[in-house]
């Protein structure tokens, strides 16, 4: 099969040179122009060796070639990040103007948004210099800025502060791939709010047009919960949803659909096809259904803002249906890869965004592991059959993320199996009849609107429900799990060796397959072993507290001051990470007097 599909090859090259690109620029800060020169150099090896037919050589170049190209093209893009911070740093301003770019976002005691700066206020001149960079304001204003509008601040940006804590969340580092350099916490004070007045720019559809959808969801859904449900699925925003009815998502293994991602607009694209299908019957018909499929697929990805992972699977979706329409015969792990090769292309930060990573594993292994998984039951009924399917995708999806989820959440839902086949039924129904909504929303034919709203409501209380089963189970969450880089990477060549062998029916791989679970096995216990006796003091660096830990075994004697054993979020953002990664079983603490 992956003989069949070599931009798996090609993308792979290109992001081991990307994971290398961003370890040159850390440790050893080569130049860009160095790895340009070896680039170039290799391409014309590339041009020699594929000219006189030496396709072994060749085969090996273009892999240096690809692994060169990530390299270049990661450190170019950190070295222009890292002359914007520098430029920046040397201006001694105190006011600047920025125009928001998206739709505000509710926060526990705040509202944030990305910003884009102008210009910057220096004693006598102002400054054009565009950066991006996240505001927090107060959530009592009465006039909530939206995209499209400017601030002029008064005050200075700063840079977001590095982990100061083992195994702590990197929130710098995040924000960086995300392209955000700079954030400012800014009271009501200290701004002033310049309206856009209308906002006719192009660049502001999306987010013009996801406002628009959430109003008719406001207007036509008329639960609270199933409204914030809808708003979380539709348009990529929790602000809406109760801390219990994201809890049940957490628990059922289904907390994915609560972001806009591949798999809904998979369910739109599906829901497409089975809909207008037979206009390929016409004459010319498969190139209407061309347009009928990309004005759709254009139309519900605008509703969700653009939001980068609807840009990988509208990407996909659209190639699959270049390649049926052409009448082409395509590999779908070739066309999963084309869209990755793409993304990383336009920009090799995507690599380290989290739902990148899970959304193309999740595809990855649905392709690679259903047959497979589905072959082990194969029932005659069709009731039976239809949930056996669906369970079968869940754990093939579940097969390819679970190291990677284990490796970023520390935890893992026991009863997906038993609640996805439940969601993915119930969000098939809520996610077709929510865009349906939306179109009867241009024709203003308020009944029509209403009576669909109802289907909607009715869809999102029974997803809600279904989330909510293991709840009422026990051992329905296994939590403060760990596995560290090597393990995942282990793990996940072991699963490749064990399907290799099912798909090639080698008795050799499945020999390999057993020495790289001894291989793991012996790893994880090793590192078990060394994190048990590892008994060194931390001094924990956390605002307004004084934390300091020892270590015996499995135990971890915390000695704080006593607000910090009342506040959690601090406890959980500086402390837990290292707790759980030190497979921490018991933590005593110790107040200071």
């Amino acid at each position: 099969m992956l003989s069949r599909a070599p931009f798996v090859s090609v993308v792979t090259f290109l992001a081991t040179g990307i994971l290398a690109g961003d370890a040159l620029r850390t440790t050893g800060g080569v130049p860009v122009v160095f790895v340009l020169t070896a680039l170039a150099l290799v391409s014309l090896g590339c041009i020699l060796l594929y000219r006189f037919g030496r396709q072994t050589a060749f085969a090996v170049a273009l892999a240096v070639w690809l692994f060169l190209l990530g390299a270049g093209v990661k450190i170019r893009v950190e070295a222009e990040k890292d002359a914007q911070i520098a430029s920046l740093d040397v201006l001694e301003y105190t006011t600047y103007t920025a125009e928001v770019s998206t739709i505000p976002e509710k926060r526990s005691n705040s509202i944030r948004f990305e910003v884009r700066t102008k210009q910057f206020g220096l004693k006598n001149q102002w400054v054009n210099y565009p950066v991006k960079a996240l505001i927090y304001l107060p959530d009592s204003l009465s006039d909530i800025p939206q995209a499209g509008d400017l601030l002029l601040v008064n005050g200075r940006l700063e840079r977001p502060a590095a982990p100061a804590n083992p195994e702590q969340f990197d929130y710098a580092g995040y924000l960086r791939n995300r392209g955000i350099l700079f954030t400012a916490f800014v009271n009501d004070r200290s701004y002033k709010l310049i309206p856009a007045g209308s906002r006719t720019d192009p660049s502001y559809w999306p987010e013009a047009i996801s406002e628009w959808a959430d109003g008719q969801f406001r207007t036509y859904v008329s639960d609270s919960a199933a409204y914030g449900l809808v708003k979380a699925m539709l348009l990529g925003r929790r602000d809406d949803l109760g801390a219990e009815q994201v809890s049940d998502y957490v628990i059922s293994g289904t907390v994915h659909i609560l972001s806009v991602s591949g798999m809904h607009v998979a369910i739109i694209f599906l829901a497409i096809s089975m809909s207008f299908g037979w206009v390929k019957r016409w004459r010319f018909g498969k190139w209407i259904y061309l347009i009928l499929m990309a004005s759709l697929l254009n139309f519900y990805a605008l509703v969700t803002g653009l939001p980068p992972s609807v840009q990988r699977a509208a990407l996909m979706c659209m190639v699959l249906v270049v390649a049926e329409v052409a009448e082409r015969k395509h590999n779908p792990m070739n066309t999963l890869a084309f869209s990755a090769l793409i993304i990383l292309l336009l920009d090799p930060c995507a690599l380290y965004d989290v739902g990148f990573q899970l959304s193309y594993l999740a595809m990855a292994g649905i392709f690679l592991f259903y047959e497979p998984v589905y072959g082990i039951l194969r029932p005659g009924n069709r009731v039976f059959k239809f949930i056996w399917q669906v369970t079968a995708l869940a754990f093939s999806a579940q097969i390819a993320t679970f190291p990677l989820g284990i490796f970023y959440f520390h935890q893992f839902p026991t009863y997906f199996w038993l609640v996805n086949p439940l969601v993915v039924a119930f969000t098939n129904i809520l996610l077709p009849a929510a865009l349906v909504m939306l179109l009867i929303g241009l024709t203003g034919i308020s009944w029509l609107g209403w009576l669909t709203g109802q289907l909607v409501t009715f869809s999102a209380k029974l997803t809600d429900w279904s989330a909510s089963v293991p709840r009422m189970l026990p051992g329905h969450l296994l939590e403060n799990l760990h596995l560290n880089k090597l393990e995942v990477a282990l793990l996940y060549l072991l699963f490749f060796a064990i399907w290799y062998a099912w798909f090639a029916r080698s008795l050799s791989w499945l020999k390999v397959s057993v020495a790289g679970a001894v291989l793991f096995a012996t790893v994880s216990i090793a590192g078990s072993l060394s994190v048990y006796w590892n008994a060194d003091p931390v001094i924990f660096q956390v605002p307004k507290h004084q934390v300091l830990s020892f270590k015996t075994g499995n135990k971890l004697y915390l000695l704080s001051d006593k607000s910090f054993t009342e506040d959690i979020r601090a406890f959980d953002f500086n402390v837990k990470n290292y707790a759980v990664n030190h497979e921490i079983q018991q933590i005593i603490r110790i107040t200071a007097p």
